[in-house]
């Protein structure tokens, strides 16, 4: 028997046009999602439904509803991004779906007049899909609108390392001149150039035809020297891995959801941009064994927290941690470690040394990036598809004073109907009496 309990998947978005963020805030711009985009997350889905949903898989989840039959929804939880590239992060979410469970004719049902019904598009699975908007929840997108980011963007860009890195690469910077059309050719807008030339390298053949074949390369390697150094930080706490802080808290809720076993839950699907894979491989030490994580992972790659039950005489629970930078990476999943271990990591150790550091709340994330009206906010924790605890509290003490309310007017309610009562008896007797 298989012993994985449930997985945990943070995947990208897959490929979209033209994407824009600004230099120093990287406030977003606007993007679409394309064929080829939610193409390849299909294959993705598909894949994933083979590793864990199939039950001749090593991989395959024990006693999740398997591939054969309906998708059970409650087993499932979909979080999607909707903030920046947000609409080709959906529709990445809604093809994976489509591939991780696809139509079939087992979806159907017998009305009371004996009609048969199949869901259209041969039998289409409809699994939810929750979209995290920043607007309400800074969960999946927090480095937006966040100063004390942005203080940290500049401090980046004020270092000796980039100073250098600068020098470094202007030759190149200024041989780009006839390819980004009038876009800023400098460090600080690397990223910008490398999103631009590889999206016009993808879908513009005259753009292809003219691009030297080593400038995609050194675009991409100083893009991957910033956004590391821009969505990292030294210190596991440090507002340079805020991207990583947020998403740990609905991570970390999936995974305790999954280890209790009165909870139906047993996969978990976060589709998000690359921002969040940067920080937590630096604040889960992968980047010392595999210095190659340290930059921007591919369209569709994927990082699989598979919860694992350790063979006796050590029946813990273990994590195993997996990637796949991409359904073009020929190498497959790559096996990763945390901190350090040579092998899966004990649940309860890794929860130990990383839960200090998760933002769990609107007013975490206000107080941290110092955003006044969010640090004063009065929500509690961040919407991971159901109540907190604390949520739960309040939900139970509103029902509660609810119950109060109604029994107290319904006990109004009956002296009132007992004292109009006792009016009709008085004035019945005093007509008796009258009468007599």
């Amino acid at each position: 028997m298989s012993t994985v309990l449930g997985v945990v998947l943070l995947s990208r978005n897959g490929a979209r046009a033209s994407f824009h963020q600004d230099p120093s805030s990287y406030a977003p711009g606007q993007t679409d999602s394309t064929p080829l985009g939610v193409a390849t997350s299909h294959t993705l889905g598909t894949s994933l439904r083979s590793t864990y949903l199939t039950p001749t898989s090593p991989s395959f989840i024990s006693d999740i509803t398997p591939s054969n039959a309906l998708a059970d929804t409650k087993q499932i939880k979909i979080l999607a991004k909707a903030g920046g590239e947000g609409p080709a992060v959906f529709d990445s979410a809604i093809a994976l779906l489509q591939g991780l469970f696809p139509p079939t004719e087992k979806n159907m049902m017998k009305l009371a007049n004996g009609t048969l019904v199949r869901a259209p598009l041969g039998g289409y699975q409809y699994v939810p899909i929750e979209t995290v908007e920043p607007g309400n929840d800074r969960m999946l997108e927090s480095w937006t609108d966040c100063p004390e980011f942005k203080k940290h963007v500049s401090s980046v860009r004020s270092s000796s390392a980039f100073a250098d890195k600068s020098t470094e690469a202007q030759p190149f910077l200024r041989e780009l001149h006839d390819f980004v059309f009038g876009r800023p050719a400098t460090l600080d807008n690397i990223w910008n150039i490398y999103d631009f030339m590889s999206t016009q390298l993808v879908y513009n053949q005259t753009y292809a035809y003219r691009l030297p074949p080593t400038y995609i390369n050194q675009a991409r390697a100083l893009a991957d020297w910033h956004e590391n150094a821009i969505f990292s930080s030294p210190d596991m706490n440090g507002v340079g891995n805020v991207a990583g802080r947020t998403i740990l808290h609905p991570v970390l809720n999936a995974v305790e959801r999954i280890a209790f076993n009165g909870d139906p839950l047993k996969l978990m699907l976060v589709e998000t941009t690359y921002q969040p894979f940067i920080s937590l491989f630096h604040q889960m030490d992968m980047i010392k064994e595999h210095p190659e994580l340290a930059g921007i992972p591919n369209f569709g790659a994927t990082l699989a927290i598979e919860l694992r039950r350790g063979a006796p005489p050590d029946t813990r629970d273990f994590l195993r941690f997996k990637f796949l930078n991409g359904t073009e990476d020929n190498d497959g999943w790559q096996l990763l470690h945390a901190f350090g271990h040579r092998g899966d990591i004990p649940l309860t150790e890794f929860v130990y040394r990383i839960q200090g550091s998760a933002i769990t709340s609107n007013r975490e994330w206000g107080h941290i990036c110092g955003v006044p009206e969010f640090a004063t906010s009065t929500s509690s924790s961040f919407s991971v598809g159901g109540f907190g605890y604390e949520q739960l509290l309040f939900a139970m003490g509103a029902m509660l004073l609810l119950a109060v309310v109604f029994m107290g007017k319904k006990l109004s309610m009956r002296r009132r109907y007992a004292s109009a009562a006792q009016s009709q008896i008085t004035v019945v007797e005093t007509v008796m009496t009258e009468k007599v």
